[in-house]
Parts: C-alpha cells; sequence; structure tokens
C-alpha cells in the first residue's frame, strides 16, 4: 500500500504562464499553491508518517523545477528515521518530476 498525490504544486506567479488549455480544464484551486506552490506538499509530508506503514511507498508528483530537489533534501533530513530511498524520478521528457520513497 502507499500514497500517490499530485497535489496543487503551481506557484501562483507561475499561473500567467502556463498553456491556456490547462486552465481550461483545472479549476485555479487544482493548481495554485501560493507562493512557491510548496504548501500542500509539505502538508502531505507531515502526514506521511502517520498513514503510511513500514514497506509503504509514497509518490508526490511536483512542478518538476526545484520542488522535487527541495523535498528531496528536507524529507532526507528532517524525516530521516522515518523514510528510505528517497529520490527525484524523471517523467518521459526527463524531468525530474516526482519525488518517492519508502517509510521505514
Amino acid at each position: 500500500m502507499g500514497v500517490i498525490s499530485n497535489p496543487p504544486y503551481i506557484p501562483t506567479d507561475d499561473l500567467p504562464r502556463l498553456r491556456p488549455e490547462v486552465g481550461w480544464h483545472e479549476p485555479k484551486l487544482a493548481l495554485d499553491r501560493g507562493k512557491d506552490g510548496l504548501e500542500h506538499l509539505l502538508n502531505l509530508c507531515e502526514g506521511l508518517s502517520s498513514v503510511l506503514k513500514p514497506g509503504d511507498l509514497f509518490v508526490f508528483e511536483t512542478n518538476g523545477n526545484k520542488q522535487s530537489e527541495f523535498l528531496v533534501d528536507l524529507i532526507s533530513t528532517k524525516w530521516s528515521y522515518s523514510f528510505h530511498n528517497v529520490e527525484e524520478v524523471l517523467d518521459y521528457a526527463e524531468i525530474k518530476h516526482f519525488v518517492t520513497g519508502y517509510r521505514r
């Protein structure tokens, strides 16, 4: 079992630069997560250890910029006692678009 999440992760200032078709299908609430786009992702990280059992996987989608690198560093240091094998994963366009790891 595990947690797979595609939370809102787009910084507010980046919304005007999104492809127009994204806005046609997604409400702003599904995209916008504040100044750096990390608000929802950080909330998910805070609660992970309470919902995952040892060996469970988590996968988060990020914006593919610095978010995935930041989350890997944060989880690997702040919650190193709870998680292992935390890493960035490339999408088909070779962009670091996901963060995965396992509960200890």
